[in-house]
C-alpha cells in the first residue's frame, strides 16, 4: 500500500544523491535507472512498477540506463523523454491531427515539442554549471517535493493509476522533480536577486541613463483602421475603448477578401501618411494620439490628460516589434518618425522622448523587474541557441507509436 512508498522515503536520501548526480552530473556519468528490463521501470526506493515499451524496427529495446539525448553533456533518461513524448502525442491527438494521413507532420511536431520542452529546463541547468553556479538539489528538498506528490493519494493503486494516466514512472517523477528543483536553483544563482547576472536597482538606473534605453510614445494605425463599420455598430462606437475598437476592426478586417483587405490597407496607409505629416509639421503629438491612435498602451492613467502619457521604456533587447524598436532607436530625442510599417500591427508614427530619470528612480522596482526579465531572456536565449544536443542512435528511428 501507500505506506510502503512513504516509508521508503526514509531511504530516499541515499538514492537522491545518485539520482541527481547521474542525471545532471555531466556526460561522463551513468544514468541511475531502476528498470530491470526493456519494458518496465521501477524506482530503487520502492516497489511501484509501471510497464513501458520502446520498440524500434520491431525490436524491443532495453531501456535500462538508456539516455535518449544529452544537452550540453547533461543526460536525459528514457523515462523522462517518454513522459514528454506521450504528453505531446495526447496533445496533438486532442488538436485533431490525423496520425495516419499527417504522420510526417505529427512525428516532426512530436520531436520538436519534446526536445524544446526538455531543453528549456536542462539548458538553464547547463548554463549554471558552465558559469560555476551551484544548482545542486539537496536531499530534503527532493524528499519534501516527492512527499507532496505522493501523499495526495490514499492508496498505492491510486498512485499507480496517476502515473499511468500521466505517462510517468516513479523514476521519471523523481527525475523530473530533481530537474525542476535544479532549474529553480540555477535560475536563482544566475538571474535571481544577487545572482551572477542579476542587475540591482543602481545598475538599472545607470543603464537607463547611459543612452542604451529608449523612451517613446506612438500613434498606431493598424492595417484594419479604415475598415467599414456596419451601421448597427456605429451608434455606440465612440463609447468603446481603444482596445475594443482595435479588436472589432481586426475582426471585421479578417472577414474581408484579399482584394478588400488590399483596398483597406491603402486607405489606412494614406491615413498614416497624413497623420505623420501633421506630426512632423509640428502639430501636438499627444492630440494626434487622442484622435488617431489604436494602441491601448497609449492612454493616460486614471483619465488624465494625454500629455501625461509616460510612454514605453525599452532597450534593443526587449521583446518588442523589431520595426518599432529600430524606428525608435533611429530617432534623436524629440524626433518624430515617418510611417514605420510592421508586419504584425500596421503603421506606427513614433516620437522619441528624453528618458525621465526622476520617473525611473520613482518607479525603479517595476522597471528593474522588467529589465531583469529581459536580461534573463536575452542571456539565456543566447546560451540556448548555442547548446550542443547529442541524440541517441535511436532518435532518427523514432516513430509515432514506438513509445508506450
Amino acid at each position: 500500500m501507500l505506506k510502503k512508498i512513504l516509508a521508503a522515503l526514509l531511504a530516499l536520501s541515499i538514492s537522491v544523491g545518485g539520482l541527481a548526480s547521474c542525471k545532471l552530473g555531466g556526460s561522463d556519468s551513468s544514468n541511475a535507472s531502476g528498470s530491470e528490463s526493456g519494458n518496465s521501470s521501477e524506482a530503487d526506493n520502492n516497489n511501484v512498477s509501471i510497464e513501458t515499451s520502446f520498440v524500434i524496427d520491431g525490436e524491443t529495446i532495453d531501456t535500462t540506463d538508456l539516455n535518449m539525448l544529452t544537452i550540453n553533456g547533461l543526460e536525459v533518461s528514457f523515462d523522462e523523454f517518454r513522459y514528454y513524448w506521450l504528453f505531446y502525442k495526447d496533445q496533438l491527438k486532442a488538436l485533431g491531427y490525423d496520425f495516419e494521413t499527417q504522420s510526417e507532420e505529427v512525428l516532426s511536431l512530436l520531436k520538436h515539442n519534446t526536445i524544446s520542452d526538455i531543453s528549456a529546463t536542462y539548458g538553464l541547468i547547463a548554463m549554471a554549471r558552465d558559469n560555476d553556479v551551484d544548482y545542486a538539489v539537496d536531499d530534503e528538498s527532493l524528499r519534501t517535493a516527492y512527499i507532496q506528490q505522493v501523499s495526495q493519494f490514499t492508496s498505492e493503486e491510486d498512485y499507480v493509476k496517476f502515473l499511468q494516466e500521466n505517462h510517468m514512472t516513479d523514476y521519471a517523477l523523481q527525475s523530473m522533480l530533481t530537474s525542476y528543483l535544479a532549474f529553480d536553483n540555477a535560475y536563482a544563482g544566475l538571474f535571481g536577486e544577487g545572482g551572477k547576472f542579476f542587475v540591482d536597482n543602481e545598475g538599472v538606473i545607470e543603464a537607463f541613463g547611459s543612452g542604451n534605453v529608449a523612451r517613446c510614445v506612438q500613434i498606431l494605425i493598424p492595417y484594419s483602421a479604415c475598415t467599414d463599420i456596419p451601421e448597427d455598430m456605429k451608434k455606440d462606437w465612440d463609447e468603446k475603448t481603444v482596445e475594443a475598437k482595435f479588436n472589432q476592426l481586426q475582426s471585421l478586417y479578417s472577414e474581408l477578401s484579399e482584394d478588400e483587405k488590399k483596398a483597406v490597407n491603402e486607405k489606412s496607409f494614406a491615413l498614416a501618411k497624413e497623420v505623420a505629416g501633421k506630426a512632423n509639421s509640428g502639430e501636438d503629438f499627444y492630440s494626434l494620439i487622442e484622435q488617431y491612435n489604436y494602441d491601448p498602451g497609449m492612454l493616460p492613467k486614471d483619465g488624465g490628460e494625454y500629455s501625461s502619457i509616460i510612454g514605453y521604456y525599452f532597450t534593443k533587447d526587449y521583446n518588442y516589434v523589431k520595426e518599432f524598436k529600430d524606428g525608435t532607436f533611429a530617432l534623436e530625442e524629440n524626433g518624430v518618425s515617418d510611417v514605420v510599417t510592421s508586419a504584425d500591427y500596421g503603421y506606427h508614427i513614433i516620437k522619441r522622448l528624453p528618458v525621465d530619470m526622476d520617473y525611473v528612480k520613482n518607479n525603479i522596482e517595476e522597471l528593474a523587474k522588467e529589465y531583469n526579465e529581459v536580461n534573463y531572456q536575452t542571456k539565456y536565449g543566447e546560451y540556448y541557441d548555442n547548446m550542443d544536443i547529442v541524440y541517441s542512435d535511436y532518435f532518427d528511428k523514432l516513430t509515432i507509436d514506438c513509445i508506450s
